[in-house]
């Protein structure tokens, strides 16, 4: 790269990465508020916190990228335009293929950065995630059983404890089990006991029953038990039990899952939706900087057309991002879905960064503008007029009649 070429990337690096940590940070917020009733009631320390706020960024990292970089290559290059630089640098003779090239190596770097993430770094970072969660809900179960008293561990999975008896016996324990769409799931026992078994840690349950509502059906079935088990890592417990989902498995796993695994005999398209999303996600960087260096990548000499590329480069990145999310989900159980999932990102680069390279611009057509510009004036001119017959009959009605 030249110098000026080096001067946009250095500019749209920097500001594309104090964007990244700003949208992470307030994406993060939200991530952490959503887990903190879980935290907070079972007793969890502020390095806990700290510890949870630091998994979840890799993840939210990645959804935000694309975003950030966006943001930063229209921030730069719009200054650029406003203080005529890039109208300098084209009339010394720089080709749009001379701006785009640093917005260009600007998105392979981070669609690097994003493949890495999502298929060496997240898959570890979930799986910490999901034995931390797991732990506070196994820690917020024994504070339930301590305190006697009903606790929510997760969405709609609830417990009490009617009292402690001597010897570390509980009794008039009761447990709601709703997070099955197709089963309710109630225990009743008399008495219970926590018990160590290795690694795992039982609630071992006396002279109580089980209660089973198909939800369909609304049928009842009662199993009546002198004596009854069942393990934390029902309850999301951290364990030698618990069901990591796709997203917290290595690509290689994923590639070629066992035949025991939950996933892989009940639910084999999340398996591909997740195999899917990790091979595109990293698409969506490159996409977004082809749009950006089509839209704002050249001079604007008319400031109503400069709003106006931007605005239609923010809507047709969000307008993939989003479709991006739909076909991924779907891509799992259409063939359709799965192709389209790669189609459109490298659809969108593709046509952009031809029309870059080729030095077309489409720009927004002038009868548009002038339309929308006209019908902003009028809606302002109706706002002035609504302003001042307000003013003037608030001053009527404060002098009162006469």
């Amino acid at each position: 790269m030249n110098l000026f070429q080096r001067y946009i990337f250095s500019r749209a690096f920097k500001l594309t990465v104090t964007t990244l940590v700003a949208a992470t940070v307030i994406v993060l917020i939200t991530q952490v508020l959503d887990r903190v009733n879980l935290l907070t009631s079972s007793g969890q320390a502020l390095v806990t916190f700290a510890k949870l706020a630091l998994l979840l960024v890799p993840s939210v990292a990645a959804l935000t990228l694309p975003f950030a970089m966006l943001f930063g290559v229209i921030q730069v290059m719009s200054r650029m335009n406003s203080d005529s630089e890039l109208a300098v640098l084209e009339s010394a003779g720089a080709s749009p293929i001379a701006t785009s090239l640093p917005i260009f190596l600007l998105g392979l770097l981070l669609s690097a950065v994003t493949f890495t993430s999502n298929n060496f770094v997240e898959p570890t970072v979930n799986r910490e995630l999901r034995n931390l969660v797991s732990t506070a809900g196994a820690d917020l179960v024994r504070t339930a059983i301590q305190s006697g008293s009903f606790k929510q561990l997760d969405e709609n999975l609830y417990i009490q404890v009617a009292e402690e008896k001597p010897g570390g016996k509980l009794g008039g324990l009761f447990i709601a089990d709703l997070r099955d769409a197709n089963m309710d799931l109630l225990y009743y026992a008399k008495e219970a006991t926590i018990m160590s078994r290795g690694e795992s840690s039982l609630l071992a349950m006396e002279d109580g029953q089980i209660q089973r509502k198909a939800r369909s059906t609304g049928d009842v079935s009662i199993i009546r038990f002198d004596s009854y088990s069942i393990d934390f890592s029902q309850f999301g417990a951290a364990g030698k039990d618990v069901i990591y989902f796709p997203k917290e498995q290595s690509l290689a796993y994923l590639l070629n899952p066992p035949a025991t695994d939950y996933f892989a005999k009940n639910r084999p398209h999340q398996i591909r939706s997740e195999i899917h999303r990790r091979f595109t996600e990293w698409m969506y960087p490159l996409a977004f900087a082809a749009i950006a260096s089509y839209f704002v990548g050249a001079a604007r000499s008319n400031r109503q057309e400069q709003i106006w590329s931007v605005a239609a480069a923010s809507l047709i990145a969000l307008t993939l991002r989003g479709g991006g999310f739909f076909t991924t989900n779907l891509a799992g159980t259409s063939s359709a879905f799965a192709v389209l999932v790669y189609a459109a990102p490298a659809g969108v680069f593709a046509i952009f960064t031809w029309l870059t390279l080729t030095g077309r611009q489409l720009r927004v057509p002038q009868r548009l503008v002038d339309g929308a510009s006209a019908a902003a004036a009028w809606i302002e001119q109706r706002r002035i007029a609504l302003q001042l017959w307000l003013q003037g009959y608030r001053g009527d009605q404060a002098k009162g009649p006469t």
